[in-house]
């Protein structure tokens, strides 16, 4: 996967664009059709509400249903070059990129009738990410786990449009912050500025200005069966043709084997997450559908549990990363569709390294030498309990825990035992920091290494090593902070490869591989889009007559 992104440090020029439609020439409106039906094994993991929604899904409910600020030119690299107005027309920096000025569209209202302000704006942030010590700022929300507070001081009303942003440090990839649906806009009418809102089957949500209102969300036994998604009438990209389909219901299904059923029988127009590759393979050659393939932004990594013992000793983590044959998995589970990944930041972005080679792959003699000084070897081995997801959160987590399972106890002196616990289970036994060792997934919130170089040492993973212990910890945070406020780009350089190069030493995480993004559809939809955001954006699509 090849990509270079370089974010521009200190932006002080004025940036105009034009406020009429912006996807009006790379994708032009279809047919209108009344429905689309689209079929996924995901679910909404906490809420829909931008203060606490941390999960693919629930943020694929977001962009729905809300708009942010600016977004990213859809199909783009998601570059400095590729962002695009929504709520603000244009837009300022000053102070060596600590003053943002945001001057906002005019004529846009919520569902209630209200037109949108920049009160909105600033009562939105006030809320989600605590500025003023009034409002929310949730333990597993985006805006702490991001540090929000770390880059925004306070947010200003200027003027009935026109909203400042004081930032603590010249963060380099603000825009692409604003675009993310961590900083979409709530609706103040629904949004309380100290309560979350949750779940509510009548279609009530803190977002309101987006390409779609919730019609319904409907919950059986407690798991999501369906959500109603239906044209605002009030969108601000309407005069544009946007959305293309009045009406999108998707459809949870249990399993991998489910989707793939209801996508073949034309039960479902779209199956879009989580197909194993084997059956991507097989709807390649069924003449009646289409597989749209793009590039991937999503990684997946292996956490250890370091309040668990051995795994607070750094030379055991670094043993069993040395005893990973990336390849092998990525070529055994995924069938080469996948990328072996050797850094936490992805091939393809600015300042990606290969630090995890050190290890290499299935590097035997490094392991038994490692776990030697601890007492294992081939008549005590090390009792590795690995823990997977196993209800299609992740793609083929099954699959995949037999790989390493097996690439492992070839080493000799490693010993296996496998656990998969479904999707809320899983999330609560990280929380709770019972699974020794484990597989996790990231898709970015915005499109810059600083949203992956974080993740070794990030609180919500709840691994007993973050910004404050152990030193390791310390001195990644430090180094991290050093890059997102560089005021040049050999300052940011330096700091992400040294990160880089620190968090191949410590193996708080170890990066396993880097993804590409499919969707199956019928031959008569259009309108995907698969680029590096990875959003999937339902208002594009549509059904050709």
């Amino acid at each position: 996967m090849e990509r270079n992104q370089v974010i521009a440090i200190a932006v002080i020029a004025i940036i105009v664009v034009g406020a009429a439609g912006v996807y009006l020439v790379m994708f032009p409106p279809g047919p209108g059709v009344p429905t689309i039906v689209v079929g996924t094994t995901d679910s909404v993991e906490s809420s829909i509400d931008m203060a606490q929604a941390y999960d693919y899904f629930g943020w694929e409910m977001i962009i729905s249903l809300s708009s942010g600020l600016v977004e990213i030119e859809p199909g783009s690299e998601a570059g400095a070059d590729d962002i695009q107005p929504a709520l603000a027309t244009e837009w300022e920096a000053s102070a060596g990129g600590t003053i943002w000025d945001f001057t906002l569209r005019q004529n846009v209202t919520y569902p209630d009738g209200r037109e949108f302000n920049a009160t909105d704006v600033k009562y939105s942030f006030d809320r989600n990410c605590n500025l003023t010590g009034v409002g929310l700022f949730e333990g597993d929300g985006p805006q702490l786990n991001m540090e929000y507070d770390a880059i925004i001081d306070n947010v200003t009303v200027m003027s009935e449009f026109v909203v400042r942003f004081y930032l603590k440090i010249a963060f380099a990839p603000f825009l692409q912050l604003m675009s993310c649906a961590a900083s979409y806009i709530v609706d103040r009418a629904v949004a309380p500025m100290d309560e979350l809102v949750g779940y509510d089957d009548a279609g009530q949500t803190p977002c309101g200005l987006g390409p779609y209102l919730l019609e319904e969300w409907v919950r059986i036994g407690g798991s999501d069966d369906h959500i109603t998604l239906v044209k605002n009438p009030n969108y601000w990209n309407a005069a544009a043709g946007y959305p293309k389909t009045d009406k999108i219901i998707i459809k949870m299904y249990a399993s991998d084997t489910a989707l793939a059923s209801a996508m073949t029988s034309g039960e479902i127009d779209v199956a879009y997450r989580q197909l194993t590759a084997e059956q991507i393979n097989t709807f390649k050659t069924n003449t009646n559908v289409k597989v749209w393939e793009g590039i991937g932004a999503q990684i997946q990594y292996l956490c250890f549990q370091q309040n668990i013992y051995p795994y607070n000793e750094t030379e055991v983590r670094q043993a069993v990363t040395a005893g990973i044959n990336r390849t092998h998995v990525v070529e055994s589970v995924f069938l080469g569709t996948f990328e072996p990944l050797y850094s936490m930041i992805p091939e393809g972005m600015a300042y990606h390294t290969e630090a995890f080679n050190i290890w290499g792959d299935a590097n035997y003699t490094k392991v038994v030498a490692l776990l030697a000084p601890f007492g294992y070897n081939t008549t005590h081995k090390l009792p590795l309990h690995l823990y997977y997801e196993s209800s299609g959160h992740y793609p083929q987590s099954q699959q995949q825990a037999l790989v390493y399972q097996q690439d492992w106890e070839d080493s000799g002196v490693i010993d296996v035992t496998l656990t998969g616990l479904d999707w809320p289970s899983y999330r609560l036994a990280r929380n709770d920091g019972t699974m020794d060792v484990f597989l996790y997934g990231w898709y970015p919130d915005f499109i810059d290494p600083d949203n992956y170089g974080f993740l070794p040492f990030a609180s919500w993973l709840n691994l007993g090593y973050n910004s404050t212990y152990p030193q390791g910890g310390i001195d990644q945070y430090d180094l991290w902070v050093a890059g997102r406020s560089a005021t040049t780009d050999p300052l940011r350089q330096a700091a992400y490869e040294d990160l880089q190069d620190l968090q191949a030493l410590e193996c708080s995480v170890v990066p396993l591989w880097q993804s590409n993004t499919v969707a199956v559809t019928g031959l008569h939809i259009k309108g995907v889009v698969l680029d590096i955001t990875v959003n999937w954006r339902h208002w594009l699509l549509y059904i050709e007559a």
